[in-house]
Parts: C-alpha cells; sequence; structure tokens
C-alpha cells in the first residue's frame, strides 16, 4: 500500500485547540449557546411562496431563507439554514409541491470558481452543471468578488407513498436528498449522493440522520413564521431573526479541504433557494439581497446572473477556520517518566480524518536516521477526530508522522 504523509510533530510539543471540544444537538432546532449570533438574516420577503402550514417536515406552498449560522468545531463544518424549503408532496395526504433546492456554495480552499463552468461533475441529475457556462464565452453563475466556491451541497425534500397495510393504508413518508460535489478550478472534481435522510414510519420524526462520509443531517420545516411573501398582502421581513428551525448539517472538514489537507482561514459560504431542476433562482439568498420595498423579484437563469451586481450588501457569510489544515495534529499530551527528566511514558496525539479512511502512527528517535517504527498499526476513522496514545516511551526525544492510507 502507498501512504500519504500527513504531518510530524515533537513528542515534547504540548498544543491545545479549544475549538475541537464542542458540537450541537443536530435536531433542526438552533443550538444558540453553540452556535451564538446568526451570520445573516433576511431582509427580503419571498418570491417562492410562504409556507404556513407548520407540518414537522412537509412545507406547502412555498421556500424561504431567514437566518444562516455556522461555526467550525470538532473537525466539522456545522451549518444551520433556518427556514422552509418546499416538499414535493404525492397528493395521498399532502399536495403536490414544487420540491425547489437550497443551493449551498462554500469557499474553503485556495482555487475554485469564481464563474461557474458547465464542465462539471454530475450532481443532482445534472443540475449542478445547469447553473455553468455552456461554453468559454458563455460565462456560468457568477459570484461576489472574492468567492471562489470549491464545495457544492444541494439538498430537496419529498414524500414516497408506502402501503402499511390495514389501520394505515397509504402514507406518504418524508424523504430529504442531500448531494456533494467539488469545483476544482479546471472543471471535473467529483459528485456523489450524501445520502437519503428518510422517515420510516408515519408521524415518527428522528431528529438526526447519519449520512455517508460521516455527515449529520437534522430537519425541522414547521416554520411558520419569518418573512412572508413578496405578493401577497403588507409583505415583511422583520421576522426573520424569531426563526430558528430548518436545516442543520454536519460536514466533516475532510470533506471540505484541498488534497493536501490545506484549509483557507477564511470560510466564504453562500446560499440560496433554486427551483427542481438548479434553473430559475429566487430572491431567498443570504447574505440577503436587500430588495427595496415594490421592487420584489426572482433572480432568475443562473447562467445569465452575476452577484456583483447587487450593491450594498455580500451576497455570501464568513466564518473563521480555527486551523491552517486538516492534517495539523490538533492535541498532543506528554507524560513525563518517574524520574522528572524529559523522557515520557506516554505521548497522545490526536488529528482530524475522513470517516472511514485508515491511518497509522509512526515513531522516531532520530529525524536524521530515517528509521520510522509503526506503533499503531492500522487505525479505521469512525469519527472526524481520532486519536493514539504511545506508551512505553523511554528516548527522551520522540517524533511522530500521521499517514493516511491509500
Amino acid at each position: 500500500m502507498n501512504t500519504k504523509q500527513l504531518t510530524m510533530t515533537m513528542a515534547t510539543a504540548l498544543i491545545s485547540v479549544a475549538a475541537f471540544a464542542q458540537s450541537p444537538v443536530i435536531d433542526g432546532v438552533v443550538d444558540a449557546a453553540f452556535y451564538g449570533a446568526a451570520l445573516a438574516s433576511q431582509d427580503t420577503p419571498t418570491t417562492f411562496g410562504d409556507a404556513t402550514n407548520g407540518h414537522t417536515r412537509v412545507a406547502i406552498g412555498g421556500s424561504e431563507l431567514d437566518q444562516v449560522f455556522a461555526r467550525v468545531s470538532d473537525g466539522m463544518l456545522w451549518l444551520f439554514a433556518a427556514g422552509n424549503v418546499e416538499t414535493g408532496g404525492q397528493g395521498v395526504q399532502f399536495p403536490g409541491g414544487n420540491r425547489n433546492r437550497l443551493d449551498i456554495f462554500i469557499d474553503s480552499i485556495p482555487g475554485g470558481q469564481n464563474s461557474l463552468r458547465g464542465d462539471n461533475a454530475n450532481v443532482d441529475s445534472g443540475g449542478l452543471n445547469r447553473m455553468g457556462h455552456l461554453d468559454p464565452t458563455n460565462d456560468g453563475l457568477k459570484f461576489d468578488t472574492g468567492v471562489e466556491p470549491d464545495f457544492f451541497l444541494t439538498f430537496h425534500n419529498y414524500t414516497q407513498v408506502l402501503d402499511f397495510g390495514p389501520g394505515w393504508g397509504l402514507r406518504e413518508i418524508w424523504r430529504g436528498a442531500l448531494h456533494y460535489g467539488s469545483l476544482p478550478t479546471g472543471g471535473s472534481g467529483t459528485g456523489m449522493v450524501v445520502g437519503i435522510a428518510s422517515d420510516t414510519f408515519p408521524n415518527s420524526y428522528p431528529n438526526e440522520f447519519t449520512l455517508s462520509h460521516g455527515v449529520k443531517l437534522g430537519f425541522r420545516n414547521s416554520n411558520k413564521a419569518g418573512v412572508t411573501s413578496a405578493f401577497v398582502g403588507s409583505p415583511s421581513a422583520s421576522d426573520s431573526t424569531n426563526v430558528t428551525t430548518g436545516l442543520e448539517l454536519g460536514l466533516p472538514l475532510a470533506l471540505l479541504d484541498a488534497t493536501n489537507g490545506v484549509l483557507n482561514s477564511v470560510m466564504k459560504i453562500t446560499l440560496f433557494i433554486n427551483d427542481s431542476v438548479h434553473g430559475y433562482i429566487s430572491n431567498q439568498t443570504l447574505g440577503p439581497l436587500g430588495q427595496p420595498s415594490g421592487s420584489y423579484g426572482n433572480l432568475g437563469e443562473p447562467r445569465t446572473w452575476d452577484f456583483k451586481f447587487v450593491t450594498g450588501s455580500d451576497q455570501y457569510v464568513s466564518l473563521s477556520v480555527p486551523l491552517t489544515s486538516t492534517r495539523h495534529i490538533q492535541d498532543t499530551a506528554v507524560v513525563p517518566d518517574s524520574d522528572g527528566d524529559a523522557g515520557a511514558v506516554a505521548v497522545s496525539n490526536a488529528w482530524i480524518a475522513g470517516i472511514g479512511e485508515a491511518y497509522r502512527v509512526d515513531y522516531s528517535t532520530n529525524l536524521l536516521s530515517g528509521i520510522w517504527t509503526n506503533v499503531s498499526g492500522i487505525i479505521t476513522a469512525d469519527e472526524a477526530i481520532i486519536g493514539f496514545e504511545h506508551t512505553n516511551m523511554t528516548a527522551d526525544a520522540a517524533y511522530y508522522r500521521i499517514m493516511r492510507i491509500e
């Protein structure tokens, strides 16, 4: 097997990063104590309809983005989009809906695409490339100055009709689909269905779903407040800051880093509501558009839209990333030996990992000799942060390297 060196540290170092010790409850309800203040709140009534039915999973009549919260902690990006995403019902218990998409673009590493290409990976049945340019002279969706997304996520929800037999009959059961794609500067990249969150029985609504690659998802579609429709009554966005339910995601940083582990010190995230084929963008973006009263309107065709058209506000949010690489060792603890000199009897190292990937820890007492000994065996990651403690140390100086097995 080939191995790829990730990082090396002296055993006498002591590093502590407090940001990697917390995570929220994933249930589709904002954990204010964890997230803190919203990064952005909506200031524009929705042009995609206003859902007011209040069902836990199924939003009928519209989509809106009211607030966005985010934090990097515990080896994850935790992202919360408060509002509603209209559900595609099947007409048994719930009427048919537009099955809108919540599109999320993340700029987290060097490079990326300020103008979205049309030759990226196939994501959501071609939906990603539906927003990109058709040829080099026909630019696709453009982002704000300084925003070059490297990764794309899209979420939609719908119901599936199942027969539950006597006493229940045909019932609509909720499903939520999450797709992912990478956006290399030169196009291509990778795409995948991260997973389908599925309620298993009528009126049973689990708080948390764990999808592939360790992604966590929580969803509450019950908001009845927030912004109102731009076309009914007296449009208002004054209640957007009170919305605390919506889509909550836990994304391992290994899904958002460069191939060498690099991360930007500031992560930029653009969110908006799109139609079912990613071909018609609403006015529900975060950061908000700030459309003035009487001038509400959809953004429309993605390929001709440029977020730099909007003056006076940014159509993205920013948050700090408390590390520059996922390959850094996050916490190293050294236990002195019994005679109190510089030796040690145990060294504990922890690092950010890709869930399901395999690693090994190598040890050396002399960097010049180049002799490395595997002390961990093979470690398969089941969490975003994993670790290994090396005991029975005898040397006064020790060096470690974390290797990912490919």
